[in-house]
């Protein structure tokens, strides 16, 4: 009758495992993504510093 209560302890003891798992995994995807945000804005702003400026509306003067 014990064989019916120990694969139920291991099935609550596998689900807190895996919750902590699920934390660091999380924890991991969200570093990766600031770190990719960062990448992302440090190369645009290198785009956009590197195209010629607006032209004036108005025409230049003599």
């Amino acid at each position: 009758m014990r064989t019916d209560r120990c694969p139920a302890r291991f099935v609550v003891n596998a689900r807190a495992v895996v919750r902590s798992d699920e934390r660091l995994i999380l924890l991991f995807l969200l570093l990766l993504s600031v770190a990719g945000l960062a990448v992302f804005l440090h190369y645009t702003t290198l785009i956009l510093e590197g195209l010629p400026d607006v032209i004036p509306s108005e025409p230049p003067r003599p």
